[in-house]
């Protein structure tokens, strides 16, 4: 990976876009430091855009676009759902075995918070693909989750509404943690089409990530299979 300004290592790039890492705890726009704004003077790309963002808690791929034009093809692919992104959670609560499956909720977001509704909220979406042990953590798991639509704090607050909210997350019900001070969750595969002529489908995943971690060989295989799935797609 090459790095894009400061602190935002480069995944992929072409003429159209730039897929970067964007470390935890960092903003994904509206700050200097921003990667919208790293990605800007790095590449000198005055016009960029995301077409997708990331919580600031979460780390991981974020693909900027060079212009609107560009951003505006990458959201079509969304709305088509061919984009696929796959995360990597670390779990508290109750053992989340079982919550392997499709999940479904309705989501109203308040100001800087997203809550779960009977009715009149937005439809999410996602699978929790494998649940595994987290090696280094007692009483926590690792959960792969594919998420299938792009609801504010999504993860988080349909995993909490699950007994399962992400270690560290005390804003969505997670017991304070000197260990866990923020909660851990990572964009870790991602496929879609470029907006680039010729280029295809890109699926992004990095196995031997030195950022990452230790996590069970079972997730391992987990997030390796969501990429070769993701990069069969046509």
């Amino acid at each position: 990976m090459m790095p894009a300004g400061s602190g935002c290592p480069v995944a992929w790039r072409c003429e159209t876009e730039v897929v970067v890492v964007k470390p935890a705890g960092s903003s994904s726009e509206g700050a200097a430091d921003a990667a919208l704004e790293r990605v800007r003077r790095s590449e000198r790309w005055p016009l960029a855009r995301l077409p997708h963002r990331l919580d600031r808690v979460t780390r991981g791929f974020l693909l900027v676009a060079r212009d609107a034009a560009s951003a505006a093809r990458h959201a079509e692919a969304i709305r088509a759902r061919s984009w696929v992104k796959v995360y990597l959670a670390r779990l508290s609560g109750r053992d989340p075995t079982a919550l392997v499956g499709k999940h479904k909720a309705f989501l109203k977001r308040d100001r800087m918070r997203a809550t779960v509704v009977r009715s009149g909220g937005d439809p999410a979406f996602l699978d929790i693909l494998a649940v595994a042990q987290a090696p280094e953590r007692e009483g926590q798991w690792h959960a792969v989750i594919r998420l299938h639509t792009g609801r504010y704090h999504q993860i988080r607050i349909m995993c909490s509404h699950l007994g399962c909210p992400l270690a560290g997350d005390v804003e969505y019900g997670a017991a304070r943690s000197v260990e866990d001070p923020s909660p851990m969750l990572e964009h870790a595969v991602f496929s879609f089409p470029s907006a680039a002529e010729g280029s295809g489908r890109v699926t992004l995943w990095n196995p031997n990530d030195p950022n990452r971690e230790p996590i069970a060989q079972s997730v391992v295989d987990a997030l390796a299979a969501a990429a070769g799935s993701a990069n069969a797609i046509t």
